[in-house]
């Protein structure tokens, strides 16, 4: 027996009425998620200003407030928004770079035999909403799974360094040929120019 006409438009409308609600519901729930990454990039990227406070301090000020990066001859310089500027408390920590001096797409520096780099992108995820375009900040380690309980010395662990993000959330899993994880890190090269304009290489 067909339904009538009236019954299927009233049918037809909850369903419309069902779909459309829980598409707001959707919408709401990925709105929500996004506010908590964002939080969450914020306050790892605090985080890590934080360690390079510690690690990096600079003569003047916090890396907190740095509004851009420059490199002068062979220093590095931290400029603030009112103007004034500052170098490392320990110069010789800065490194090396990747573009140009006076615009970085990156710097390097180095404690204790470890590299740490500041990538720079303005209109990256992150770099778009840090004021000096801070995108990611990657540390070298000899760590090979982070928040494991495997201790970085190991025998069983392989120690060759390797690029840890400190901000992104989608740290790549690096695999090997049985597809077991080696590190939650990011596996490539890189390579950069020093302070006197010759490659430098970090492995």
């Amino acid at each position: 027996m067909n339904m009538p006409t009236k019954a299927l438009t009233q049918e037809t409308n909850q369903t419309m009425n069902l779909t459309l609600g829980f598409d707001s519901f959707i919408n709401e729930e990925v709105s929500i998620l996004n506010g908590l990454n964002e939080k969450r990039v914020k306050e790892l990227m605090t985080y890590s200003k934080s360690f390079l406070d510690k690690v990096f301090p600079l003569e003047q000020g916090s890396h907190q407030d740095v509004s851009s990066y420059v490199i002068y001859y062979k220093h590095l310089l931290a400029f603030f928004p009112d103007g004034s500027k500052s170098g490392l408390a320990i110069p010789n920590q800065f490194v090396a770079l990747s573009g140009h001096k006076s615009e970085p797409t990156s710097i390097v520096l180095k404690n204790d035999g470890f590299h740490v780099e500041l990538i720079f992108n303005k209109n990256g995820t992150r770099g778009i909403k840090d004021i000096a375009g801070i995108d990611d900040i990657q540390v070298e380690t000899t760590k090979a799974i982070f928040g494991a309980s495997v201790a970085a010395n190991d025998e069983t662990v392989k120690t060759a360094k390797r690029w840890f993000s400190m901000i992104r959330s989608d740290d790549e899993l690096v695999m090997d040929a049985e597809g077991n994880q080696l590190c939650r890190c990011v596996d490539v090269a890189k390579a950069f120019t020093d302070k006197d304009g010759k490659d430098y290489k970090i492995a």
